[in-house]
């Protein structure tokens, strides 16, 4: 378990430097004047999937392991490379993926253990447990907020070409650092779709991403360039921050990682052809 958790921490630093390496301020600020485009886009991702998540691990009664994995990623968008999923070529907007991808992450420190603690509350018999608060957002300070800032902070002083090579640099890290997880965890990851498959959870995960893309797709407003971001950035969610809290000692022993993998490989394949789809007709 300590070599899982330091390839979660590689994977979560390195993708939260790389997100902030990628931040241009001007952009960043023109965007952030788009208050109705942006409150929409919190609505999509920090209200509306994690709520859909919630009622159906509710309503079909999902495994508890299962269930806390489903909620945990449904509470995390901010993709790092979301510039690449739904950026320019994609006929999306650039500047909106980029504002998304730092904001959303950012705001995620205070947005997941808050929603946490609010399921908790309203429903006791959610299948979230208990968190150590401190704990939990001391970590995701240091190891999501931080790295955040400092790659903002390391771009303005680096030319373009350059922060474009350390980007690429930390995503092949990511990706490493990826594949070793999952060739340790292989045999739980198997075992555990297996096992959750005959019950239709994966179903429930493919069924929360398809709505997640028409919430970003609706809420994205008139302008097809933010409805292609939105619709992008609101099904793929953050891997690396969910892995890093699944490998907290609480989970230990249940199928909340191997869920939080199987809810991005499932997703990620849902946006396949639409990211296909995006780039055939930017140009339409």
């Amino acid at each position: 378990m300590a070599l899982v958790k330091v390839l979660a921490l590689i994977m979560i630093v390195s993708t939260m430097i790389g997100a902030g390496l990628q931040v241009d301020r001007q952009r960043l600020v023109e965007t952030l004047r788009q208050y109705g485009l942006l409150g929409r886009a919190f609505l999509a991702n920090f209200v509306l999937v994690p709520l859909l998540a919630i009622l159906l691990v509710r309503f079909f009664h999902v495994e508890r392991g299962v269930a806390i994995g489903i909620v945990l990623m449904s509470m995390a968008p901010g993709v790092p490379f979301l510039v690449n999923a739904a950026g320019r070529a994609k006929g999306g907007s650039l500047s909106f993926a980029i504002t998304i991808s730092f904001c959303f992450t950012a705001l995620s420190v205070i947005t997941i253990p808050l929603t946490i603690a609010l399921i908790n509350l309203i429903v006791p018999s959610a299948p979230v447990p208990p968190v150590p608060a401190l704990k939990f957002l001391t970590t995701l300070v240091v190891f999501q907020l931080v790295p955040l800032v400092l790659g903002a902070l390391i771009a303005s002083r680096l030319a373009p070409s350059m922060a474009e090579k350390v980007v690429k640099a930390l995503h092949i890290l990511f990706v490493l650092a990826a594949l070793v997880l999952v060739v340790l965890i292989f045999k739980t990851i198997v075992g555990s779709v297996s096992a959750v498959y005959g019950h239709g959870n994966l179903f429930i995960i493919a069924a929360i991403g398809v709505f997640s893309i028409l919430f970003g797709w609706l809420l994205g407003g008139p302008d097809s360039q933010y409805r292609r971001t939105l619709a992008i950035a609101t099904l793929l969610r953050n891997i690396g921050l969910c892995v890093l809290i699944g490998t907290q000692t609480i989970f230990e022993g249940t199928l909340v990682l191997p869920t939080i993998f199987a809810y991005f490989v499932i997703t990620f394949i849902l946006s396949l052809p639409i990211r296909v789809y995006f780039t055939r007709t930017k140009h339409a």
